[in-house]
């Protein structure tokens, strides 16, 4: 039962390194707008991506590639997708109000 939660746990922190890197190259082109709300989308597409894998049956040693890489397009996508919705629906301007812009002297 132990060897089983962390080959789990393992698997957990594989899709969530896909994650970070699927993050990292949407949010880089995209100068981080929209980074913070891109993030949690991110994650769970490689999350989900990652466990559709086994989901459809495959469980020999190309499946670990294979979930590794259904985890990174599918983080990927999650995070354009949420690119896109920050975009049309303009979110910069409705949290712009909690933003601190600060002067010269750091007040507002």
């Amino acid at each position: 039962m132990l060897a089983g939660l962390l080959f789990l746990l393992l698997f957990l922190l594989g899709w969530s390194l896909a994650a970070l890197v699927g993050w990292l190259a949407v949010s880089l082109p995209r100068r981080a707008r929209g980074a913070l709300w891109t993030a949690p989308f991110t994650w769970l597409g490689a999350v989900g991506g990652g466990v559709l894998v086994p989901l459809l049956g495959w469980n020999d040693a190309w499946a670990i590639a294979g979930s590794m890489a259904a985890a990174l397009v599918s983080a990927l996508f999650t995070g354009w997708l949420g690119g896109r919705v920050w975009d049309r629906y303009r979110l910069d301007r409705r949290f712009a109000k909690w933003a601190r812009r600060s002067g010269p002297a750091g007040r507002r």
